[in-house]
């Protein structure tokens, strides 16, 4: 917003406009005429926007339902448009409303809470450009995933948000959420790493990447070398297809709470279980023989345990541990020295 030219435009229109000799055709004709120079004014301070504000609100009541759906496609590309125009607009015009919904470049708050009464209008809420943290907050309650969806992939929603943080925490568990999250060209690597098992093979390369290269400017130890009786355990409660005992243990080889959630049968969290026994110093050979005993789902087909061993055998220890970390949002054994 800066200075107006002419900050008296609309005070000296006002006058004819209100004049008790004018037709409704040459009210709804000013009001056009208002608006678009309004709009077209190369620059806008806060008395002519005011003066205008003041000049719409008097005149709007006389206007029929073609001429505010007219001031709503004039006033909708106008980031100085006043809120409390384009809130009239809303409240006594259907297609004003609907028009605005969709195209005004901000929205007053009578506008949100329309949108936010309904599931399609929460989802066109969710895509607008506009969004303030407020309104964010109230779309992400509702739990809606398909909402959560079009937040994820809103440049609205900034990283370093709480509620960006939120949808990383709900991506955990949702890979299409996860995916989505994943293709945003602004989110950090921390974040991306919480979200390893839903990526695709170019974009893990990446993050162990970025992994080995934050790792190498620390001082990291792994703390932890399984005994020969870990490793035979882990083995047995695998060939009786004990994955509640297998996730115990990991949790007490790990040193976390046994309230930890593993889930590593879960589709598309296998690859934690490999990342897992690569952190410990499990060899290739008696991680294999876990993978084709646990569950069939882990080696079958073929080329699901071909991933899960390669994971073992390419994933160094320490950048498997970082990703155990990452993805289940806990500190275990990684010490700093």
């Amino acid at each position: 917003m800066a200075s107006s030219s002419n900050p008296d435009l609309w005070s000296d229109l006002s006058g004819f406009g209100s004049s008790e000799n004018a037709t409704p055709d040459m009210r709804a004709a000013l009001l056009k005429v208002n608006a678009e120079m309004f709009v077209a004014a190369p620059a806008r301070d806060r008395e002519s926007i005011e003066t205008f504000e003041a000049l719409m609100l008097g005149s709007l009541p006389r206007g029929d339902a073609a001429t505010l759906l007219a001031l709503a496609r004039i006033l909708a590309p106008c980031a100085d448009a006043p809120a409390s125009v384009l809130d009239y607009l809303v409240q006594h015009s259907p297609e004003a409303r609907s028009f605005l919904l969709q195209h005004a470049t901000h929205l007053p708050e009578t506008g949100n809470r329309r949108q936010l009464a309904t599931p399609a209008g929460r989802l066109r809420l969710a895509a607008r450009p506009d969004l303030d943290p407020a309104t964010i907050r109230r779309l992400l309650l509702l739990g809606e995933e398909t909402v959560a969806e079009a937040l994820a992939a809103n440049p609205a929603v900034a990283p370093d948000t709480g509620s960006f943080k939120l949808l990383v925490q709900r991506a955990r568990c949702r890979p299409a959420l996860a995916r989505i999250v994943l293709g945003r060209d602004d989110l950090p690597p921390s974040d991306a790493a919480t979200l390893y098992l839903a990526a695709d093979a170019t974009r893990r390369a990446g993050i162990r990447e970025h992994v080995a290269a934050l790792l190498a400017r620390r001082r990291m130890t792994l703390s932890c070398a399984l005994a020969e009786e870990d490793v035979a355990e882990l083995l047995a409660v695998s060939r009786r297809g004990d994955v509640e005992r297998l996730e115990t243990l990991l949790s007490t080889f790990f040193e976390l709470s046994s309230s930890v959630e593993w889930r590593v049968l879960e589709l598309g969290r296998h690859r934690l279980l490999a990342l897992a026994l690569k952190a410990l110093g499990m060899n290739r050979r008696d991680a294999t023989r876990i993978f084709l005993c646990l569950h069939p789902a882990l080696s079958y087909p073929l080329s699901a345990i071909k991933e899960l061993v390669r994971e073992v055998q390419d994933v160094p220890g320490p950048v498997a541990l970082a990703l155990v970390e990452a993805i289940l949002g806990v500190r275990a054994l990684s010490r700093e020295r």
